[in-house]
């Protein structure tokens, strides 16, 4: 049983009888696709919204309370319910589109500004489904109106773009935020859409890649269809060449196991750290290399003895919450080196010392291991954890964590690290906080000395 859109009594039909007799149906459809889900506005719907999945679809009633207005406003009022205050119909709900789409657009029934919201929506379908010839014709009928609702503006505006006409998109949108200056969201809305824009126009005029059809399936036709319509308007466009993909130079099962040192017998080393796009090495990549030399115990923080690289990923781009910790951004990897090529010159700063990281043998020798694959180096170097030796230090320092990070050691050291999660920065600071706790280490060893010695002055 539902209840009455109006009244909120049970009824066999969205509207009870009584209601339905004074109701100005059309005005209610209108109501039904412009009203917000959560707003409290109006009770009986907010009733309604919490029983669907998706609260929006209170919209969907549009069709049973349309059933008894005339064609075309009974259509062109579903089509809004469909559609709601985007510009574009999924994919599932074309072919019902474009059925209705012909069979009203030409009916004297629908405003001028009615049929051009139509033609927007059907200039976004038709592109979307790279049907490129109809969705241009449409957008130049379209472009000779006065009258054109920002929905349309929207998605002709994005059609010249991604056809890379973006003089006439720009021109589009100029229009449009003329019109609309005093409505805020379609100012900004038509905002973002100049700045994508204006961005796939700086990669045209840099010589880089423009857009390019890239669909799951029928990519080929997609792309073929895309290119004869850029020819039919005098661009040219090919298919970029595919990226040609790393492949590791040395079987993983051939490769050797990183060696792990506990002796602290050294004061030379370098200690490093790296950064990557996430923490599997096997889908992950490097995309920082940080390392410092030490000699005979003194960190020196200048050219000569540091290294500081960013890598470019392969395979994975970086997550919104890598760009956040690291401050590691799409623009600062996209011209960098391949991460093997910057392996190759890290390890030449390396030669032949103990590698000194933080958590190094759990993470950072194993990415290392895949860059030694790819680079077709073999690494010989030991390595040595600092978070393993602090273990035996937590007592003293007083860490009652399980596992304690670079963070928290440095800290109880009084170690600043100017810039955390930066490779370099998180090496230098990985090289003090051992020296110091080698210090520490030397300390107790001598007091222990000086306690045996009472003791056997005591005999």
């Amino acid at each position: 049983m539902a209840i009455c859109l109006k009244c909120g009594r049970e009824s066999e039909y969205c509207l009870c009888e009584s209601c339905k007799a004074g109701v100005d149906l059309e005005a209610l459809c209108r109501e039904l696709i412009a009203y917000r889900p959560g707003s409290g506005e109006n009770p009986i719907w907010e009733k309604l919204c919490s029983e669907f999945d998706d609260p929006y679809d209170l919209r969907k009633l549009v069709f049973a309370v349309s059933e008894d207005l005339p064609a075309p406003r009974k259509e062109y009022l579903r089509v809004m319910a469909i559609t709601g205050a985007s510009s574009n119909v999924s994919k599932d709900s074309r072919p019902w589109f474009y059925e209705v789409y012909g069979s009203i657009i030409d009916d004297d029934g629908l405003t001028t500004a009615e049929k051009n919201r139509l033609h927007g929506i059907a200039v976004g379908a038709y592109y979307m489904d790279y049907d490129y010839f109809t969705a241009d014709r449409i957008a130049s009928q379209l472009c000779e109106s006065d009258d054109i609702p920002w929905q349309a503006c929207y998605n002709l505006a994005e059609f010249y773009t991604t056809t890379r006409r973006y003089d006439v998109a720009e021109e589009v949108i100029v229009n449009a935020l003329q019109r609309f200056a005093n409505n805020p969201f379609v100012v900004q809305t038509m905002q973002n859409r100049m700045e994508k824009n204006t961005k796939q126009r700086e990669k045209a005029e840099a010589g880089k890649q423009e857009y390019m059809p890239n669909p799951k399936e029928n990519k080929e036709e997609a792309r073929r269809k895309y290119i004869d319509f850029l020819a039919s308007i005098g661009i040219e466009a090919a298919v970029p060449k595919p990226k040609k993909k790393a492949v590791a130079a040395i079987p993983r099962d051939q490769y050797p196991d990183p060696v792990e040192t506990r002796d602290t017998d050294f004061d030379t080393f370098v200690a490093f750290d790296l950064e990557t796009t996430g923490r599997s090495p096997k889908i992950d990549s490097i995309i920082e290399f940080g390392a410092v030399r030490v000699v005979n115990g003194q960190v020196t923080e200048n050219a000569e003895f540091t290294f500081q690289e960013i890598a470019k990923p392969f395979e994975r781009r970086l997550s919104e919450e890598i760009k956040r910790i690291t401050g590691i951004t799409e623009d600062d990897v996209k011209d960098a080196r391949e991460m093997w090529e910057v392996f190759a010159d890290f390890m030449r700063f390396v030669g032949n010392d103990v590698l000194v990281g933080f958590n190094c043998m759990a993470f950072d020798s194993r990415f290392m291991v895949r860059a030694g694959r790819y680079a077709n180096i073999i690494i010989e170097n030991k390595y040595f954890d600092v978070m393993r030796y602090a273990d035996s230090f937590k007592a003293r320092l007083g860490i009652d964590a399980k596992k304690t990070s670079l963070a928290e050691l440095s800290e109880k050291l009084d170690i600043e690290n100017p810039q955390a999660h930066r490779a370099l920065a998180d090496a230098i600071t990985t090289a003090k906080v051992f020296l110091r706790l080698k210090e520490m280490d030397d300390s107790a060893d001598r007091t222990s000395i000086s306690n045996q010695l009472s003791d056997l002055d005591k005999w």
